[in-house]
Order: C-alpha cells, then structure tokens, then sequence
C-alpha cells in the first residue's frame, strides 16, 4: 500500500511539472494564448444557442425544464474543459509518438509511459475558460430553480464529474492505441470525436435503445449526463451503481489495451 502512495505522489508532483511546463510554453506567445481564449468563448455561444432557444420557447424536452438543461450544458461544458484541455492535445500526437519512435524516449522514465504520452500537454487557458463558465451555468441553473444544494450533494456531483473524466479519457484513448496496429486511425479517431458532442443535448432526446448502448455498452451518456442527474435527483439507484463501476471497469479495460499494444510496439530505428 505504502508503495502504491509513493507512485501515485510522484507521479502527482509530475504532472504538476508537467502544468507549469505548458503554461510556460504558452505565455512565451501571449497573443495565441489569449486568442485560443477568446476562440473557446466564441465556441462556448455556439454550443449555448440550443439553450438559448429552448430559453425563448419555454418548452420542456422529456419532463426537462430549461433551467434543468441549463444545469446538463454546464456540466457538458466543465467536462469539455476536461477533455479538451487537458486530454485531446496529447491523443492527437500519438499517431506521431508511435510512428516516429519518440515513445521510444517515454519508455525509459522512470514513471508510467501512458502517463506521459497521454497527459504530458495541456492547454490550460481553455482548461480553465470552459469550466469556470460550466460552473457559471451550473451556479445559474440552481439558483434560478431555487435548489438547496446539501455538502453531499455538492461533492455527489463533483465525484461523478471526476466519474465521468475518468471515462472520457479511457473511451477516448481507445482509438488512438490503436495506432500501435494500424498505419492511420485517424477515421476511428474522428468518428469517436463526434460521439463528444452527442452530450451536448440530455441523453433523454435520443431513443431508448440508443439510451441504453450509450449508457452500458459505449458508456458516454455516463460522462456529463450522470452529473446532472445526481444534482437534479433524478438519477435512479441503476444508474448510480453503474455510475461509479463505469469508470473503473473502462480504465482497467483501456489499461490492459495499452500493456498489450506496448508490448506489440516495435521502435522505429529497430
């Protein structure tokens, strides 16, 4: 146990290296990085404009009030941060890492290799820019419904929003491990890309079947509207359980993926 404390320290005191690496990087160019920010802010009125309509109309979908799916955007939006702040800069180079051998220089640290090829880049600027406004809409949709919101119920949403991170990351790292087989997977990595922005909209606008596969088959209803669901109390005791097995069994799926395509991998100079 003691030695699984000391990995996990170090490897959380890395990525802290890691962090202040990128923002570094970043503020060498001050204008890309406050553009990219005000790109996101532009991205982030596009993606409210669904609930700006329903806002207009005052309709409900499926039982669902608009200040509800005020509390669904933001959560999508706190999780977008996530993924792609801090995830989707680091898959999409790893057709080049795997092609070039540059994990080659990976394989020699002396922590986890699919800790740093997957998590060594960040964009923190839209990291913070999209779930500082998620938050924002999140706060405005509980206010405006008037909730009280109990301790438990704060850090119920927080622990399925990490739930929900843990499996974005291993649904989304599928595809690019991949890559240890095949020459371009860029295709299956669009095609997986797409499935982000399903969450855009409450899962409850889809059919049931199509419901349920992307619940317990290709868990992304699990990623943003379980969060929702728990903070609105609306999540049955299934959907709880499942909840929180979700993320493990995806990671230990997706982990034992990567040990295989690791060991299959052969450097580019051999």
């Amino acid at each position: 146990m003691e030695r699984i404390l000391k990995a996990i320290k170090k490897h959380i005191i890395v990525y802290w290296i890691f962090v202040k690496n990128n923002i570094m990087a970043q503020m060498e160019y001050r204008v890309n990085f406050f553009s990219g920010i005000a790109m996101e802010i532009g991205y982030l009125f596009v993606k409210l404009l669904y609930v700006i309509v329903i806002f207009r109309s005052g309709a409900n979908i499926n039982g669902f009030t608009p200040n509800e799916l005020l509390i669904f955007a933001g959560t999508f939006i706190i999780l977008t941060g996530f993924h792609a702040g801090l995830f989707m800069v680091n898959f999409i180079s790893m057709r080049t890492l795997v092609r070039e051998g540059m994990l080659d220089f990976y394989m020699v640290k002396p922590v986890s290799v699919q800790f740093i090829a997957t998590l060594r880049r960040s964009d923190m600027g839209l990291f913070v820019t999209d779930v500082t406004a998620g938050i924002i809409l999140v706060a405005l949709g509980v206010i405006r419904m008037k909730l009280s919101l109990t301790i438990l119920q704060i850090l119920g949403y927080a622990m399925f929003i990490a739930c929900g991170v843990a499996i974005g990351y291993s649904l989304f790292l599928i595809p690019q491990i991949l890559t240890f087989w095949f020459i371009n997977t860029s295709a299956i990595g669009e095609t997986f890309n797409s499935f982000w922005d399903i969450n855009n909209v409450p899962m409850v606008v889809f059919g049931k079947w199509f419901q349920r596969i992307g619940i317990f088959v290709i868990p992304i209803f699990v990623v943003t509207n379980f969060p929702a669901l728990f903070i609105l109390d609306k999540m049955s005791p299934l959907y709880f359980a499942w909840g929180l097995i979700a993320p493990v069994v995806a990671f230990v799926l997706v982990r034992l993926l990567w040990k295989v395509a690791i060991r299959n991998y052969s450097s580019a100079s051999s």
